[in-house]
C-alpha cells in the first residue's frame, strides 16, 4: 500500500512539474507573439498601435532618462524614437515567467538606427519587461531595456 501510495504522490507531482513547465511555454510563447506584434508596429513606424500595447499606467524606464509614464507620453516617446530614424527593431524573448494575472519577461532587443556621419548603425541590448493581465489580454505596466 505505501509504495502505490508514493507512487501516485510521485506522478500527481510529475503532472503537476509538467503543467507548470507547459504553462510557462505557453506564457513564452504568448509574449514572443506579442513581441514580433510590437516589432512589427516599430518598424511600420505606428507609435499609437505601440502605445496600445502597454497597460492603462504603463510606464517606460529608457536608459539615461527619465520615465516615461501614460497612453499619450509612450505614443510620443515611441513616435520621436522612430522619427529619429530608428527602424528594424527585432525582439528575442530568453525568459518568460506568469503568476496569477502578473508576468514578466526578458531577452535581447536589436535595432538599426542613426550612426556617426549620418550612418547606420547596429544597436542592441537586454529588455525586461512587467506584464499584467488586463481585460484578457496581457498587457507590459513596466518596459526596461538598456
Amino acid at each position: 500500500m505505501k509504495i502505490l501510495r508514493n507512487a501516485c504522490v510521485l506522478i500527481a507531482a510529475s503532472s503537476l512539474a509538467i503543467g507548470a513547465a507547459a504553462q510557462a511555454q505557453d506564457f513564452k510563447n504568448t509574449v514572443q507573439s506579442a513581441a514580433s506584434k510590437w516589432d512589427e508596429a516599430f518598424n511600420k513606424g505606428d507609435a499609437e498601435q505601440l502605445a496600445k500595447m502597454y497597460g492603462s499606467k504603463g510606464a517606460l524606464l529608457p536608459p539615461g532618462s527619465p520615465a516615461v509614464a501614460g497612453d499619450s507620453n509612450i505614443q510620443q516617446f515611441w513616435k520621436m524614437t522612430i522619427g529619429k530614424g530608428f527602424g528594424q527593431h527585432k525582439v528575442t524573448v530568453q525568459q518568460a515567467e506568469t503568476k496569477g494575472d502578473m508576468g514578466y519577461a526578458y531577452g535581447r532587443w536589436q535595432a538599426i538606427g542613426p550612426g556617426e556621419g549620418g550612418a547606420k548603425k547596429q544597436y542592441e541590448g537586454n529588455w525586461s519587461n512587467v506584464l499584467e493581465r488586463q481585460g484578457g489580454e496581457w498587457k507590459t505596466v513596466l518596459h526596461a531595456w538598456n
